[in-house]
């Protein structure tokens, strides 16, 4: 599978929150080795905020790559955004004492969203018909989305809550 000019910044963002995320929990946990406490803890947090980060992009940018460039290329990109952190996941999910079955209903949350923001996003698309109305409700549908994820993971609504 060729990779196109188009899916380079979703599968770039990606590769960086990845990384950023990486050298935090690197960081915590060597923080956490040095003053004696649980680092596997650390490692739950890390997933946790993986998922979250990757949830709030997906919101912001599937759907409006959807509205825009319609479902396949919106699909394209959210899958862009969420793979390049699969290889720290199962790290991190090694360290942790989280439950693999969390796991994987996290990332299959995340690959759902994925395939349903863009969709919606061709939706609105369609709907509204004009380019610059679409992507404007598309970032304001994605807005109101990544802040709802933000507001729910503060009540531990997330599958990874804790």
């Amino acid at each position: 599978m060729t990779q196109t000019a188009g899916s380079r910044p979703p599968a770039i963002g990606g590769l960086v929150l990845a990384a950023a995320v990486a050298l935090w929990w690197l960081a915590s946990t060597r923080l956490a080795l040095n003053d004696g406490s649980d680092a596997s803890q650390r490692a739950v947090g890390m997933l946790l905020a993986l998922c979250l980060l990757r949830g709030m992009a997906l919101a912001l940018l599937s759907l409006r790559a959807g509205g825009l460039h319609g479902w396949r290329v919106g699909i394209g990109h959210s899958l862009a955004l969420i793979a390049p952190a699969w290889p720290l996941l199962v790290l991190a999910w090694n360290a942790s004492s989280l439950p693999l079955t969390t796991m994987a209903l996290a990332e299959g949350l995340l690959l759902l969203a994925g395939v349903v923001l863009p969709l919606l996003g061709a939706g609105v698309g369609r709907l509204l018909r004009q380019p610059d109305l679409a992507e404007a409700t598309a970032t304001l549908l994605g807005t109101g989305l990544a802040a709802a994820l933000w507001c729910s993971s503060g009540l531990g609504l997330l599958p990874l809550g804790l």
